[in-house]
């Protein structure tokens, strides 16, 4: 079967090439899916695209971004074949998968693929990818009921944790510098929102919270940008025994004198949590695992077809493929006015 895909050629160059995968080569564990939607990660694909990756630390272990570098993050499809092995998805099926943004993918579908309502509008299906992303940080951390929570950053991500830490009975206050994410985000129910280029977040936190010095904070800060410096800082919005959720990916350098970030961690008894999504198991029959991915999404899924998780004002841009190029370099430098973007395969 022939179909197109995305790939980037060069830094800052997004494209379609051909792409063919023969049914009968499909190997153990594999699916044949058509695209129907596939949604972009401007974080971890930007990061690729903008050729951040060699500037990150060794435990990445990154190495210089090797172009043409094939892209993806969620696809959603239809399976058309399968290859020995795949015992979770038949022929038919509609499912999302962690495949590249392309017509037709070969996909590993014993890792992951999750059935979808066929009558799911499937634009809206394509962001429980993104969702999962943000649903990491909620199980990484020990929130309660009427916990004060601060989240950092108003992308896909951070919007949509703070919509899950809403949903889990926290109060949420919630930073970014972009108009239009704010915007955004009170139109998603999250009410308390602020533009950090205005206001201190810091001293903003403390009053939300009724601090009476400058140790008291949130119960619960999330960062989810990925810049070290607003780690430093969502360090200065939690208070005592507080919790920091690493949801973003820290990549860029960044050079500061660190000792006030530990001093407040090691005197206030502060928690900073790692919370990236693959540290979770994925099947949802691991043994002993409470929380799993596959898990998560069947939730995410649910409540995004219900409305209780809400993604329509996300959806920013539906694009054709042809139109990549547009859709990364808007991701990447016009943050104003890109923030979900999901490609539509539908032409073919």
């Amino acid at each position: 079967m022939q179909g197109r895909g995305v790939v980037f050629t060069a830094p800052e160059t997004a494209e379609l090439e051909p792409v063919e995968v023969d049914p009968d080569t499909l190997g153990r564990g594999e699916a044949l899916i058509e695209a129907e939607f596939s949604v972009i990660s401007a974080g971890t694909e930007g990061s690729f695209f903008t050729n951040l990756m060699p500037r990150t630390p060794p435990i990445y272990r990154s190495q210089p971004v090797i172009y043409p570098a094939r892209t993806g993050y969620g696809h959603l499809g239809t399976v058309v074949a399968i290859g020995d092995g795949v015992d979770r998805v038949r022929v038919g099926d509609r499912v999302l998968t962690f495949s590249r943004h392309a017509s037709i993918v070969r996909a590993n579908a014993a890792r992951f693929a999750i059935a979808v309502d066929p009558a799911m509008d499937g634009r809206r299906a394509a962001f429980a990818r993104m969702a999962g992303v943000s649903m990491s940080a909620l199980r990484a951390s020990t929130v309660q009921a009427g916990d004060r929570v601060a989240i950092i950053g108003l992308g896909l991500v951070g919007n949509f944790a703070a919509q899950l830490f809403q949903l889990a009975g926290a109060e949420v206050i919630a930073f970014d510098i972009s108009e239009m994410r704010l915007h955004l985000a009170e139109r998603c129910g999250i009410a308390n929102v602020h533009n950090s280029r205005e206001v201190d977040p810091i001293r903003v936190v403390r009053d939300w919270v009724g601090a009476s010095d400058d140790r008291g904070g949130a119960n619960v800060v999330v960062e989810a940008i990925g810049e070290s410096a607003l780690v430093a800082q969502a360090v200065e919005m939690a208070g005592r025994h507080g919790e920091v959720i690493l949801l973003g990916s820290p990549r860029a350098p960044f050079a500061s004198d660190l000792t006030p970030t530990f001093a407040r961690i090691h005197l206030l008894a502060i928690r900073m949590v790692g919370a990236l999504e693959w540290t979770f198991p994925i099947a949802g029959e691991t043994e002993r695992a409470r929380v799993t991915i596959e898990g998560n999404y069947r939730q995410l899924l649910r409540w995004i077809e219900s409305g209780r998780l809400i993604v329509d004002p996300l959806l920013t841009h539906v694009l054709p493929p042809e139109r990549c190029q547009e859709a990364y370099a808007g991701l990447a430098h016009r943050k104003d006015e890109y923030v979900g973007v999901v490609f539509d395969w539908s032409g073919g």
